[in-house]
């Protein structure tokens, strides 16, 4: 049996570490590592024993620790598989760091129910004519386009009105919702704060547009890639958040963004 050479590895990842700023992947790393050491009653959970619990070569935690390279799918597939820490989350940094339950069924009722029903509108008159207005409704959580949490805000029952030509000329006019969006991973395009206005009949994924997606216990907002290698959630803030690619079966697309506006 040759020499265990993961104690030469650790040793010159520490070297190449000192000085230079850790990347958000060996961030990553480095927090499920510590978290499992504490789960563990340890004091400290070296890479190689890391290592061994993923059943991976050292060599894999060590590069990317370094940041010589990043997590790749692999890893962050076995070490969710392993040890609960989300996947997603290894990847792009975003949404729960480890596996929630179902997204509540009350929430997703609220975001698809039709609603306000047609009556649910009036009309103005001004002198060069009548218009009529809609409502729509603004849904309780708001959308994250950073961390994915779902935040919930008081019980409020906050409406607004649009033209009821122009809300027909963007859709489905009883499905449409407003939400307000938390988060940077939008930016420039939509930032924290902001409103946007969906409609929750466009429920199938859009190659390049913006829709509402929900995942686990969580709703997110962003940009829709779908190529032949998969279904890709992409964040316009391309410079810190990586695409994250996602299994459509455990993902709800819950409405198409065709809105939005935020303060000056």
């Amino acid at each position: 049996m040759g020499e265990d050479t993961s104690k030469y590895e650790v040793t010159s990842t520490q070297k190449m570490t000192q000085g230079k700023k850790m990347s958000p992947y060996a961030q990553r790393l480095k927090f499920v590592r510590e978290r499992l050491a504490s789960q563990k009653g340890v004091g400290k959970l070296s890479q190689a024993t890391f290592a061994k619990i993923l059943e991976v070569h050292p060599s894999a935690i060590s590069h990317v620790e370094a940041g010589n390279t990043r997590i790749q799918p692999e890893l962050a597939r076995t070490i969710e598989e392993k040890t609960g820490f989300r996947q997603a989350w290894l990847l792009t940094g975003e949404g729960p760091e480890t596996i929630s339950p179902a997204l509540d069924s009350s929430t997703l009722e609220e975001l698809r129910s039709p609603w306000p029903p047609l009556e649910k509108s009036y009309t103005v008159q001004l002198p060069s004519g009548g218009f009529s207005f809609s409502f729509v409704k603004k849904v309780k959580p708001l959308l994250s386009s950073g961390s994915g949490d779902l935040v919930y805000e008081e019980q409020s029952e906050d409406f607004y009105s649009f033209r009821s030509d122009w809300l027909s000329r963007k859709g489905v006019v009883s499905s449409m919702r407003m939400a307000q969006v938390s988060g940077d991973s939008m930016l420039p395009t939509l930032t924290d704060g902001d409103f946007v206005l969906f409609d929750t009949s466009k429920n199938a994924p859009l190659d390049g547009k913006i829709m509402v997606i929900g995942i686990d216990n969580h709703l997110y907002i962003k940009r829709v890639r779908v190529s032949p290698e998969g279904i890709f959630l992409v964040s316009d803030n391309k410079s810190v958040y990586e695409p994250w690619r996602i299994n459509p079966e455990n993902a709800r697309f819950l409405g198409l963004v065709i809105w939005h506006c935020g303060d000056v």
